[in-house]
């Protein structure tokens, strides 16, 4: 740059002559200049660039350098959520396209806001001009990205908005078309703004050390459609909020109802009409609260980034009609320009006359809210679990894979199979109900297989009711039979010499997949005798039978097994 006592010209202090400067070379219309009558030859005097060094105090180059830093970290979060949401299993991440897109949004607002701290770019082309995207490339990428962020943040806000609103309102779940429909909506009609808004617009460092949209256009291609698609969404979370308090009210007046319907009639019952409205609303209710529970973080981040883009658009809209004024009407701004051409050094005395700009705790809190929205984001859609899910990925990669022990007997199939062919059997100890989280010993004991009586043994997958009605036990045989003798010994049974009136009903033949007769269940006398033979033991005595002529005989014998 020049000389900046040369390029004064005709004009006083701090302000530059304009026909000293090419008129070509990075963004023209940014100068904020004037003709000035008072100065012979009526010079066209221009404020030093960048315009924001004379309107706020020196402090506002510090809030934007901490708004930087918390893109920063916004940048680091979206980025790790990214990497989370890649990596490790969906149901500790619990990714969703709406929140995918959604960060993927917010990161890259959070990156255009990043590259002036990393770059450090030169703000003004020269001394009373501001760059733009074709002067300088890291305006360029920098608006870019905040163009394209803002754009598509809004537009899956909107979307995100709308399936809450179809959820809870209208109990739509939204499913493959939505899927579908939502990713053409959200990232071609932001592409196509995003287009219209770099060709026709453009990009130029107008506020901070990041470069924003141009005043040409600017609201049919990148304002409007930004302030309909929050509009749009705060419409649908005012309804669906509506819509929530009414159900709750409702619930609330139905509960009042019955309780004075029942007061009034004297009698405990309400009436049929009163008990179904009621059963509707608890039923609408209990519904709604499943689904605010499922999608209170949705609401609070569509609630947040409506909140910010919303303030974010209007105060920068206001700043662009109040520069393109002060183009137009120097009237406002002729005390604060004779306070600046007294005090050419000292800016700090002029302040109080800049009262006509937006004061510096608005831009500040702009800056700052804009900063905030990735660490916002992350703090409602990452989940407790991702961080333990980390560590668990992290032990996996850089330890040694270790074999766990499961016992055979705790498989869920060998518990089925075993389960189906009554093959466990424990003694269970007195006084204790056994299940199968445990791991109990087979221990000896003695069963009782009598062919006239039901079997009681339990398993530790029945309750003592499914005992009893066990298919071992016969059809036809009294269902509660105290008298019944599970164990008799050969000794006792021949004493008894007791014959019996009718055959027995044959028994069922246990079948893991059907239980139906089977043509074994059916035996004559011979077939009787083989099967007395293989209950017998060595060391036991032959069972007595009693057998009559007419009717076959029933043996009990005691096995022992384990």
């Amino acid at each position: 740059m020049a000389n900046r006592s040369s390029l004064t010209g005709a004009c006083v202090p701090p302000f530059y002559d304009v026909s000293l400067f090419p008129q070509t070379g990075g963004f023209i219309d940014g100068r904020l200049c004037a003709p000035v009558s008072l100065l012979p030859g009526d010079p066209t005097c221009c404020l030093p660039c960048p315009t924001t060094n004379w309107v706020y105090p020196n402090s506002f180059n510090t809030y934007d350098k901490v708004s930087e830093w918390l893109n920063v970290l916004g940048l680091i979060l979206m980025v790790f959520l990214l990497i989370s949401y890649v990596t490790l299993p969906t149901q500790k991440t619990r990714s969703h396209y709406l929140s995918i897109c959604l960060v993927i949004s917010v990161g890259m607002i959070a990156l255009g806001f990043t590259i002036p701290l990393i770059a450090n770019p030169e703000q003004c082309y020269n001394e009373i001009t501001p760059n733009d995207m074709y002067s300088l490339t890291e305006c360029a990428w920098s608006g870019a990205f905040i163009i394209a962020g803002g754009l598509s943040a809004v537009s899956w806000i909107f979307i995100r908005a709308l399936s809450m609103n179809l959820q809870i309102v209208w109990d739509i779940v939204p499913g493959r078309k939505f899927f579908y429909i939502s990713q053409a909506g959200g990232w071609g009609i932001p592409a196509i703004l995003f287009a219209a808004t770099i060709t026709v617009t453009g990009v130029s460092f107008r506020f901070g050390s990041a470069c924003h949209v141009n005043h040409v256009d600017s609201m049919a291609d990148f304002w409007g459609p930004m302030l309909g698609f929050a509009g749009a969404a705060g419409i649908l979370q005012l309804v669906t909020f509506s819509y929530c308090i009414h159900v709750y009210l409702k619930n609330l007046w139905s509960d009042q109802g019955d309780a004075t319907s029942t007061s009034a009639s004297g009698s405990e019952l309400p009436s049929y009409t009163g008990s179904v409205r009621t059963q509707t609303a608890r039923a609408v209710w209990r519904r709604l609260k499943k689904v605010l529970w499922l999608q209170w973080r949705g609401i609070c981040i569509v609630s947040i980034i409506l909140i910010d883009v919303i303030f974010f658009s209007v105060v920068f809209v206001y700043l662009d009609g109040l520069q393109q004024s002060m183009l137009h009407d120097f009237t406002k701004i002729e005390p604060w320009l004779l306070c600046l051409a007294e005090h050419p050094t000292d800016k700090d005395a002029c302040l109080k006359e800049a009262s006509w700009m937006v004061n510096e705790p608005t831009v500040v809190a702009v800056l700052l809210l804009l900063a905030l929205a990735g660490l916002q984001v992350f703090l409602f859609l990452a989940r407790p679990s991702l961080f333990p899910a980390w560590v668990e990925f992290i032990r996996g990669k850089f330890s040694p894979h270790r074999q766990e022990f499961v016992s055979l007997d705790a498989r869920p199939e060998v518990m089925r199979s075993n389960s189906k062919q009554e093959l466990l059997q424990y003694k269970h100890v007195r006084g204790h109900q056994s299940t199968t989280f445990e791991m109990q010993k087979p221990q000896l004991k003695t069963l009782s297989v009598d062919l006239d009586s039901k079997s009681g043994a339990n398993t530790v997958i029945s309750s003592p009711d499914e005992a009893y009605r066990s298919p071992l036990q016969r059809i036809g045989s009294p269902q509660n039979d105290d008298n019944i003798q599970r164990s008799v010994s050969p000794r006792q049974h021949g004493a008894a010499g007791s014959s019996f009136a009718s055959p027995p009903t044959p028994a069922y033949n246990y079948n893991a997949v059907s239980l139906t007769r089977q043509p074994s269940d059916y035996f004559d006398q011979q077939q009787q005798q083989q099967q007395r033979r293989a209950y017998r033991r060595e060391d036991s005595s032959e069972p007595t039978c009693s057998t009559t002529t007419a009717h076959p005989t029933t043996c009990h014998v005691v096995n022992t097994c384990i």
